[in-house]
This record gives structure tokens, sequence and C-alpha cells, in this order.
């Protein structure tokens, strides 16, 4: 395993995947369906690698958890989270665990919890610019692009608002192409 810059781990031969813990962190998602400009306007950027992921939403009120696996690898990530159902940037609160059998953790959750939602997806994951991009291809629901930074801690806030409000220029994303709400959310919806 290869400690990259910026809080990201790289596994030989598996996805890369943020430190467990807790973070905080400034997120921007749309709605993009040339994925092909997005790979040219990321040129430089470093590549994390491509992914088939699947998450399991898990049906709790207003708190959101989910159980993220990952085809090809044993282990999964749990992820709790507190974000406001706002377009644009949004803060988030972010609670992960890797879990070392996701198939027997989820068939465990399954039974306590309702599921809410199974978004399956192909993730390219990129390090461009300080920010982790996302490049999604979401079953049922098309093309999305998302940004990630993680702040270290608040002072840090309006720089990154600043830094996904200038990489949605960048990427020459329109308002209405912002997205409120989760994969989860628009599986749900229809």
């Amino acid at each position: 395993m290869r400690r990259t810059r910026s809080n990201v781990l790289v596994h030989p031969g598996r996805w890369p995947s943020v430190d467990t813990g807790a973070k905080h962190l400034v997120e921007l998602k749309a709605r993009y369906e040339d994925l092909g400009k997005a790979r040219a306007l990321l040129s430089g950027a470093t590549s994390l690698g491509t992914f088939v992921q699947s998450d399991t939403y898990f049906s709790l009120g207003e708190r959101r958890l989910k159980l993220r696996s990952t085809d090809g690898v044993k282990e999964g990530q749990l992820v709790y989270y507190e974000r406001p159902d706002a377009s644009g940037v949004k803060e988030s609160q972010v609670l992960l665990a890797t879990v070392s059998d996701g198939a027997a953790v989820r068939e465990m959750l399954t039974r306590v919890f309702p599921v809410q939602a199974e978004v399956r997806k192909t993730r390219e994951v990129y390090r461009f610019q300080g920010v982790q991009v996302h490049l999604d291809t979401v079953a049922g629901l098309g093309k999305f692009l998302e940004f990630e930074k993680i702040l270290t801690d608040d002072s840090e806030r309006e720089e990154g608002r600043k830094t996904l409000e200038a990489l949605r220029r960048y990427f020459q994303i329109p308002e209405e192409d912002l997205m409120a709400s989760s994969y989860s959310d628009l599986v749900e919806s229809g």
C-alpha cells in the first residue's frame, strides 16, 4: 500500500479510498453527459483508477448510511454522512470505516435496517488541483461529475468552496446540471 499526497490511500490492484475516520469536506455533483470532454479537461491529472462499485443505502430517516463494495475486492467501506440536499458546493461530515468482509456486513445490515436503494456505478477517480474528481456512469441514471475536497480545518472552508466553484467553471457546468440529492434519492424517485 502506498500513500499519495492529500490523504488518499492507493492499494495495488484495489480501489483508492480516503483514510478511515471522520472527514469534513466540500463537494459538488453534477450531471455531465460528455465524460470524454471531462477526461480531456483532466489532462495532467493523476488517474487513481476505474472501479465498478455497488452502494447499498440503508433507510435511517434523515441520516445517511451506505455500504460500498467494489467488484473483485472482498473488503467494503461503510460510509455515514451528513449533508444538506442543496445544489452547488455543499459541506459534508463523513465517517468512514473499512470492513474486512463487505458481503457479511451487508448481510447483517440488511437484517437490521431496510434497504433504501441500490446504486451500481463505474467510477473513474482522478486527483486534480488538490481535489478528488469522480467521473461516474450510474446504472439507470446517466453520467455525472463529482468533486470532493477534504478540509483539514474550518479555516479551509471558504478556499475549498472557491476551488470547487472554479472547477465548475473550468468544466463548464451550468447551474441547471448541479445535483442537490444523492444517487440513492435519484434511484428512489425513478
